[in-house]
């Protein structure tokens, strides 16, 4: 409860505010980071050379690998909002929360392991799980155009 609402505190600095449902979706979030430079891959050879990957960020460039998510539209959005806040966090220099071991411990509690990932990008992954899971397209959207404008 209390990591909780240290991270909710933390991502708060961007000021962003948790909304009731929206009709703003995750394709919407997309074309806004597309609007603002960046570019969307689907299917790319990224997904053939980490056939594991879900997604893959690399700096104004997302991957998006359909095969791992199945026919999961809910864990395919996820993917999105996840690989879109590692732009947000590109933007920023860094992770948004410095609570690493706090943000680690939020992201444990919503079914994040660091399997496969190095210790040193474990704050930055938790915390992009995190936000993920408990952030909406829209909510991310506003963290994008704050941090990436």
């Amino acid at each position: 409860m209390i990591r909780s609402l240290i991270a909710t505190l933390a991502l708060s600095t961007l000021c962003i505010p948790q909304v009731q449902a929206s009709t703003y979706t995750e394709n919407d979030l997309l074309d806004t980071f597309k609007d603002m430079g960046g570019r969307v891959y689907i299917d790319s050879k990224m997904c053939d050379t980490y056939p594991q990957a879900y997604g893959i960020q690399q700096g104004a460039t997302v991957h998006l690998c359909t095969q791992p998510h199945g026919n999961d539209t809910a864990e395919w959005k996820d993917t999105i909002r996840h690989e879109i806040w590692h732009v947000v966090q590109m933007c920023n220099e860094g992770p948004i929360t410095k609570h690493a071991a706090a943000m680690i411990a939020d992201a444990h509690e919503k079914g994040w392991t660091e399997g496969g990932y190095p210790p040193s990008v474990w704050h930055i992954e938790a915390e992009a799980h995190y936000v993920a899971a408990t952030r909406s397209a829209e909510e991310i959207r506003v963290g994008l155009i704050k941090a990436c404008s």
